[in-house]
């Protein structure tokens, strides 16, 4: 597992790379996006953290007072450099990498409302839950199990 900070410095390389730039909102969904796609690919956790169901979607709130001092200004591209990063080549990259690839042309509020979809772990501990709890490992894992079984089958049907 790895810190939510140094995930978050993986898609702030990615972006740096492009010359592009995110926010505090885009790197928190980014981030969540990347440990459920790790989650229903390897079945444990990307990160060392728990997520919760705030107002704009999950946040994860170390990383959330991480980036606090951004506001919903771009974050330092350099948040992280030291803190021990993510090796390339590692299925963690692969996974940071895969949701890069995704996502990378959505804004934060775009990146929020496909965080909210009827159904998603934030949807279902926001609504069902109790607001601002836990959205637990289990719920975002089967989500996203569902989710890449569901694309799979849509692409060998073409």
């Amino acid at each position: 597992m790895a810190s939510p900070i140094a995930v978050a410095q993986a898609f702030l390389d990615l972006a740096s790379d492009e010359r592009r730039r995110l926010t505090n909102m885009q790197l928190q969904k980014l981030v969540f996006f990347a440990h459920g796609a790790h989650l229903a690919a390897y079945g444990y956790p990307l990160i060392d953290a728990e997520v919760r169901a705030w107002d704009f979607g999950p946040v994860i709130p170390p990383l959330y007072e991480r980036l606090r001092e951004y506001g919903s200004g771009y974050v330092d591209p350099d948040l992280a450099r030291g803190w021990g990063g993510i090796e390339r080549a590692s299925r963690e990259h692969q996974a940071v990498r895969s949701v890069w690839e995704a996502y990378r042309d959505h804004s934060a509020w775009s990146l929020s409302s496909i965080s909210h979809q009827e159904g998603s772990p934030w949807d279902q501990v926001w609504n069902y839950g109790g607001r601002y709890s836990v959205i637990p490992d289990g719920l975002t894992r089967d989500y996203y199990q569902n989710r890449i079984t569901r694309r799979d089958t849509e692409q060998r049907a073409w």
